[in-house]
């Protein structure tokens, strides 16, 4: 019983580590009601999420409207940006099923290069 929930204990944590994304330039980017906003590009699953290529920043983020600035001048320009995801988790109306996306926490970075 004790291993089950080792085990249990090692795959959770594995599932929800965080990482970089990769370099990608923003094909889209919506802002989601009063909550926050969500970038789509072919950055991949740092995260370990259930829906891939796309990753959100929470309205009380620290940074967020310069995070949201940058997104914006990276799509505009058509900029690569990478961040680094903290977690998975469910966002408002885009999750009408059982979801997680990729999430900025509020010690996340997000890099622009050209």
């Amino acid at each position: 019983m004790k291993y089950i929930i080792l085990l249990s204990i090692l795959f959770s944590s594995i599932s929800f580590a965080g990482g970089w994304t990769g370099w990608a330039v923003p094909t889209r980017v919506d802002v989601e009601g009063v909550s926050g906003f969500m970038v789509y590009g072919a950055f991949g699953n740092s995260g370990g999420c259930t829906v891939e290529n796309q990753f959100y920043v929470q309205k009380g983020h620290p940074q967020y409207k310069e995070i949201y600035a940058t997104a914006l001048a990276a799509f505009m320009g058509g900029k690569k940006v990478q961040t680094y995801i903290h977690s998975c988790g469910a966002v408002g109306w885009y999750s009408l099923s059982p979801t997680a996306f990729n999430i900025m926490g509020p010690t996340s970075a997000l890099n622009l290069t050209h």
